[in-house]
């Protein structure tokens, strides 16, 4: 697998811990929110990992009418955790 940045980490190890697995969702901007704090480049490369993470199909999404709203792929949660160790 492919060695992530810690803002992307960090996305995915709150929507573990938040058990937003199978259909529990939560809209995209508000993930995203968490790494404010990060600088400009590490910000850049967080977004950057975090779009491979939906194309490889780590993280699902679902499309709402104002926004789209993500969750944890149920069937790749052994990836995840190997992902965020």
């Amino acid at each position: 697998m492919k060695e992530i940045s810690k803002g992307c980490k960090y996305i995915l190890r709150k929507l573990l811990n938040q058990k937003r697995i199978g259909g529990k969702h939560i809209p995209e901007t508000l993930c995203l929110k968490k790494i404010k704090h990060l600088s400009k480049e590490e910000h850049k490369q967080a977004l950057k990992d975090w779009e491979w993470c939906i194309k490889e199909g780590l993280v699902l999404t679902k499309p709402k009418p104002n926004e789209r709203h993500v969750f944890l792929n149920p069937e790749r949660l052994e990836d995840i955790y190997s992902l965020i160790e």
